[in-house]
């Protein structure tokens, strides 16, 4: 049996002190975009930790289509009391406001978030069939011929890291747009694409299976992929991305409802074998003050901020 840490213990005993009598109801977690991809897995990774920390049953509940819109008026239309959860990245918080003009929520109005789970570097996939192993291949690929870049729709963050590498490229590259992250990985690994920018927590798995990791979208390399370079050692001119993943619910909910929830996701993040699972994922978990509903609040705004001024200036297709 896994050795709590001290913060897992102190969480617990701070969950137990703020249990409301509600606490045994069961509680949906919604899933806004397709199964097998990054924010699917990461939520299954978390529900049956949640679930032992709130002592009630977490179901999870795909509910994928339109960049997330489907999921997110499925939560504004229960009620809210917090037995309905949804997992969300910038995609869904920070994207869509600037890429839909009748988008179905206002993530700055609609939302109570709860805490952030953690983030997630992006990485540069290509199929074993396309022929590219590195930079070098990559570009003389792009100008041989367009190669076919992995999305999973407008807004998603393989939209934006498509998006981004086609620019990279000199525009030598068309999207094609899938229900999700999963069925694109799926014909990556099928040799049926020739390239994607993943979250590492799928993309990681992916090695495995026959897809090659060109470059990570990230400062440092990943212990997981230590002979991977990152984009500026391979010499792309590919940003830095990074993707975060966090639970939310309706605004509206009782703040002790919201207070009781973040208390149980933190007694989660402090489970050993979660702890494990996620860093073998390269998953970074928040430290400190980074995790609970105020910092939560705090990164929608800014990323809201962030990416409206990206997308404003670059060239979205």
């Amino acid at each position: 049996m896994p050795r709590l840490t001290r913060r897992a213990m102190l969480a617990g005993l701070a969950l137990a002190a703020a249990r409301p009598a509600c606490a045994a109801e069961p509680v949906t977690l919604l899933i806004p975009f397709a199964p097998g991809g990054a924010t699917d897995r990461l939520g299954r990774l978390i529900a049956p930790v949640l679930a032992q920390r709130l002592g009630a049953p977490v179901t999870v509940e795909v509910m994928a289509g339109e960049s997330g819109q489907r999921a997110m008026r499925n939560l504004l239309a229960r009620p809210a009391d917090g037995r309905t959860l949804i997992i969300g990245n910038p995609g869904l918080f920070a994207f869509n406001p600037h890429l839909f003009a009748d988008l179905a929520y206002d993530p700055l109005a609609d939302l109570a978030p709860i805490g952030l789970i953690g983030t997630n570097a992006m990485v540069l996939l290509a199929s074993a069939a396309s022929g590219i192993t590195d930079a070098a291949t990559l570009r003389r690929r792009a100008q041989a011929g367009p190669l076919s870049i992995g999305s999973a729709g407008r807004g998603s963050a393989l939209f934006i890291g498509g998006v981004m590498l086609m620019r990279a490229l000199g525009d030598g590259g068309e999207l094609v747009t899938y229900a999700g992250g999963g069925p694109a990985l799926d014909d990556l690994q099928a040799g049926l694409l020739d390239v994607m920018v993943d979250q590492a927590i799928t993309a990681i798995p992916a090695t495995h299976l026959g897809a090659r990791a060109i470059a990570v979208l990230h400062p440092h390399r990943l212990p997981e992929l230590a002979t991977v370079p990152t984009a500026a050692e391979a010499g792309l001119a590919l940003p830095n991305l990074a993707i975060w993943n966090m639970l939310a619910l309706r605004a509206g909910t009782p703040a002790d409802v919201i207070e009781h929830l973040a208390r149980a996701l933190e007694a989660a993040l402090g489970d050993e074998m979660l702890a494990r699972g996620l860093a073998a994922d390269s998953v970074i978990t928040p430290e400190g003050t980074e995790h609970g509903p105020v910092a939560a609040a705090a990164l929608i705004r800014a990323e809201h901020a962030r990416w409206g001024a990206f997308i404003r200036t670059a060239r979205m297709p």
